[in-house]
């Protein structure tokens, strides 16, 4: 019985062992040229996803380029069908728009700041995505902090209906065709 018990255990532990994905090798070249995000193409990678400020921002197949609009710190991370992913640390690069964003726009209302994205021609398929900053300064000059987004909305200029996707920071609004405007808008509270 005992010889039964380890050899159960030895298989066990063998599933275990074998049962991980694969690591994919990091994503090279990574550049930013204006507002265009791009890379090499990853053998092997069906997809790439894009993080902004070290979370998950959004998700690219066939392509090696995406068009950037937040300032902040950008990474792209490879991955196939079968489930296997990139380095979690790949390369960074920054993003500093030569001027300030006016397509976003924030309301502080306590205890949420409310931060509109307006995007303009939105193609089939492509995104408008609201973030929640890291910090917001109040009209005031009160610093406050946000920890994460609660909530957000959609809304388009034509009778369009927009897919709405979240994530912990982000809301994104994709349209499955063309819009002439597209406004994502997230629910960001504040540490009181």
């Amino acid at each position: 019985m005992r010889q039964i018990s380890v050899l159960m255990l030895l298989s066990i532990a063998f599933l275990f062992s074998t049962a991980r994905a694969d690591l994919l090798p990091d994503v090279e070249n990574v550049q930013i040229d204006g507002q265009l995000l791009s890379w090499d193409a990853q053998e092997g990678a069906t997809g790439y996803n894009i993080l902004f400020n070290f979370r998950y921002y959004d998700t690219v197949r066939d392509a090696q380029s995406y068009t950037l609009r937040e300032a902040g710190t950008y990474r792209v991370v490879a991955f196939n069908d079968s489930g296997d992913f990139g380095s979690d640390y790949p390369e960074s690069v920054e993003y500093t728009p030569d001027n300030a964003d006016e397509s976003v726009s924030y309301d502080y209302r306590f205890p949420v700041v409310l931060v509109y994205k307006t995007c303009k021609n939105v193609g089939p398929g492509e995104s408008c995505i609201a973030v929640c900053p890291n910090q917001h300064v109040t009209q005031f000059g009160f610093t406050r902090s946000i920890d994460f987004m609660s909530g957000g909305a959609c809304s388009t200029s034509d009778i369009v209906e927009a897919d709405a996707f979240i994530s912990s920071r982000s809301y994104k609004c994709t349209v499955p065709t063309f819009s002439g405007e597209v406004v994502a808008q997230a629910i960001c509270p504040v540490r009181r």
